[in-house]
């Protein structure tokens, strides 16, 4: 999940905490002139898809933009936005101290089967305006009642430690082939949304390390082929050792030394100078079209059908070189956008070069035109009883109320921008009292608690605003 092993720099930003502190909307209503609201009683068809629109049905899920307004075309035509919950499963989290999974004893005591729960769980999800299972979901229980969006976690990489394949080595291709051949059974299954392809990628600085991607790739050993790509390009971009020399402040004799040096490349520190940017720069865009454009060809050679919704990006860590390269690729962006306690974002913005996510992607839009799918964002409140103690960058509420405002307020704010195709909430269920056993999180961000019972303000309040959704809607005038 996402920041939640934080560096020194990091947390010394968490120090104090504004909750209410929401960004503005953006007007962004179609011409009058030009755009109308669809005729006809609202109706939904068997994803969401709002009956009043009929587009061109594929049988699978896609994207169209309708008056400026980026939309998701169910397979049956129609258009819809993605609402979803993430983690749904029937087992819950493991507590770090007691070791119980005090979630899973709920469900099998109250449903007695997974099955019978997935079934109760899909139609309580429906009743809330929700039409997806996210991240991390039990698809294979789920998918026979509402639409999935899984991840594939298809490159090779561990997102909690920020360890990657190299995606130079010419086996790296072969790999990713591997593991998308496995999708070829799913190719025609229209309940699938589309692939997540990975989680928070690290694409530079941020909590698992301080090295921008191209000084990762420069401190391999000498055999790795990402490092002599590495290597090659610096040598290429400046023109000989003596300006590498130069830049770096070293002493390389030759091509052989560079590839020697694993711990010389300080000098290319984030922003210590312009040469260092542009290098940065230049390598992160050419290592990021190479690893998109490997792994889109390798999952249509199996899955032609499905979207591919791109990395479940950091908001406030992702630079526009990745972006640009996953939207030369990509069908939707998927992007972790959350609220911060005062101080986290501007200073993880600052660390890493990453796009301001403000005005729900404003600066992002501005370049890359792309439908955008939020793909993880929750809040969290004391009445709950939990800790909320981990990770501490996220503003913590008193009440439920005042959760359920956030969420309304954050919902409405994303309502409003012609670019967001949906967002998904994290989600299901309580983590424990005692700190899930992965990374010790011990949060209230549930639409349920560990004893299945739901958070009945919340869950009003996203039924209502979900709902609302369809009210952006406008069609060509005739």
């Amino acid at each position: 999940m996402r920041l939640a092993l934080l560096s020194p720099l990091l947390l010394c930003l968490a120090c104090t905490s504004d909750p209410d502190d929401t960004q503005p909307g953006l007007d962004s209503d179609p011409p009058e002139d030009l755009c109308v609201a669809p005729d006809g009683d609202h109706a939904e068809d068997a994803w969401g898809g709002d009956t009043r629109v009929s587009l061109e049905a594929t049988g699978f899920f896609r994207t169209e933009k309708i008056c400026e307004r980026w939309w998701i075309v169910t397979p049956d035509g129609h258009p819809t936005w993605s609402t979803g919950v993430n983690t749904i499963n029937p087992n819950g989290d493991t507590d770090a101290i007691t070791g119980e999974r005090l979630y899973g004893e709920a469900v099998d005591a109250i449903y007695g089967s997974d099955e019978a729960w997935a079934e109760a769980t899909a139609l309580r999800l429906r009743s809330w305006g929700f039409n997806t299972t996210g991240a991390w979901s039990s698809h294979e229980l789920t998918l026979p009642h509402i639409a999935a969006a899984p991840i594939l976690y298809i490159a090779g990489y561990d997102w909690l430690e920020g360890t990657r394949s190299d995606w130079f080595d010419p086996a790296w291709p072969a790999s990713v082939e591997a593991e998308a051949a496995d999708l070829a059974d799913l190719a025609d299954e229209p309940n699938i949304l589309g692939w997540f392809l990975d989680n928070e990628i690290s694409w530079g600085p941020d909590w698992r390390g301080l090295d921008s991607l191209l000084q990762a790739y420069l401190e391999m050993d000498a055999e790795a082929p990402g490092k002599v790509v590495a290597v090659d390009f610096l040598i290429e971009q400046l023109g000989d050792i003596a300006a590498v020399n130069s830049a770096v402040s070293s002493d390389f004799a030759d091509r052989d030394a560079m590839l020697a040096a694993t711990g010389a490349w300080d000098a290319l520190d984030q922003d210590s100078s312009d040469t260092e940017r542009d290098l940065t720069s230049a390598f992160l865009t050419i290592a990021a079209e190479h690893y998109f454009s490997t792994v889109a060809t390798a999952i249509r050679a199996h899955d032609p059908n499905h979207m591919l919704m791109g990395n479940r990006e950091v908001s406030v860590l992702t630079r526009i070189e990745v972006y640009q390269a996953a939207a030369q690729h990509m069908d939707v962006l998927s992007i972790n956008n959350y609220r911060f306690v005062d101080g986290v974002a501007e200073g993880t913005l600052d660390l890493s070069g990453g796009l301001d996510p403000a005005d729900a992607f404003a600066a992002l839009t501005a370049q890359v035109d792309m439908p955008i799918l939020i793909s993880e964002f929750g809040f969290r409140a004391d009445d709950s009883g939990l800790p909320n103690s981990w990770p501490p960058i996220y503003p913590t509420y008193d009440t439920q109320t005042e959760r359920a405002d956030a969420f309304e307020a954050y919902a409405r704010e994303h309502h409003a921008s012609p670019w967001v195709v949906g967002y998904h909430w994290f989600e299901w269920v309580d983590q424990p009292q005692g700190g899930r056993s992965m990374d010790g999180e011990d949060n209230n961000w549930g639409v349920v608690n560990e004893q299945d019972q739901v958070y009945t303000e919340l869950t009003e309040r996203m039924t209502t605003v979900n709902a609302e959704i369809y009210d952006l809607l406008a069609i060509e005038r005739d």
